[in-house]
């Protein structure tokens, strides 16, 4: 199976590129977008803010260098890449990138807060998107923070985005114990579970194109960024473990 990766400037790209390569799961191309570092959610720069030494990171089999950015994991292979000269998904510039593109299967990992709008899901792609809580049950921001406080559990879910808010076909997730440092969710964790999932998302859609299931949209609960105090109890609950 051929597919192209749609990457922010982010630590979840980071994760899900050396990732990939590491598998051998390598995409035909690379779109990189870029914000002219203008954003500041999800970037390696904040975690090396508060933390010194420490490089590298594993979970399972996925792993993030936080000092590699994309283009430095670029180099060492033969993937052509393009940086398109927009942070916006959404974007024209986008748009026409990925229509001269004849991969059905997109990866994406966006900056944060984007939704993919009609224009570009009218695109015959299939964009793979991986969502940090099990689904059906936790849909919408934070849930990984969300499933901790209620379940004691982590999970990620890879779909095929639709219209809706974590509402797409079902490629699969994968649940796990959390034992990880607390204060890392953000910008260490929560990409390397991503990456895990993904892994498993393209290797099942290399066995079959086409095994997607339905979501049961009545099942689960929509969740939104989660209270500072409540996500401060999460941190103290795993870090007194």
């Amino acid at each position: 199976m051929k597919f192209i990766a749609l990457l922010a400037n982010t630590a979840r790209s980071q994760a899900y590129l050396q990732t990939l390569i590491k598998e051998n799961l390598k995409p035909t191309k690379v779109f990189i977008m870029d914000d002219d570092n203008k954003k500041s959610l999800g970037k390696i720069k904040n975690y090396k803010k508060v933390n010194k030494g420490k490089l590298s990171y594993s979970f399972k089999f996925s792993v993030i260098n936080t000092e590699e950015d994309l283009l430095s994991t670029l180099s060492k292979t033969d993937i052509p890449y393009t940086i398109i000269n927009s942070s916006n998904i959404n974007s024209e510039e986008v748009y026409s990138s990925l229509l001269k593109c004849d991969e059905n299967f997109v990866v994406i990992s966006v900056y944060a807060g984007q939704i993919l709008r009609n224009k570009i899901l009218g695109l015959n792609k299939k964009f793979i998107h991986v969502h940090s809580g099990k689904l059906p049950y936790y849909r919408g921001s934070t849930t990984l923070y969300y499933s901790l406080l209620e379940i004691n559990k982590v999970a990620a879910s890879a779909i095929i985005i639709d219209q809706g808010i974590d509402t797409g076909e079902l490629i699969c997730c994968k649940e796990y114990d959390f034992n990880f440092n607390p204060k890392l969710i953000d910008l260490i964790f929560d990409p390397l579970l991503r990456a895990v999932v993904l892994v498993y998302a393209i290797k099942q859609l290399i066995k079959n194109t086409k095994n997607f299931n339905f979501q049961d949209k009545l099942v689960g609960n929509d969740y939104y960024v989660i209270h500072p105090v409540l996500k401060h109890l999460v941190i103290l609950k795993e870090s007194n473990k």
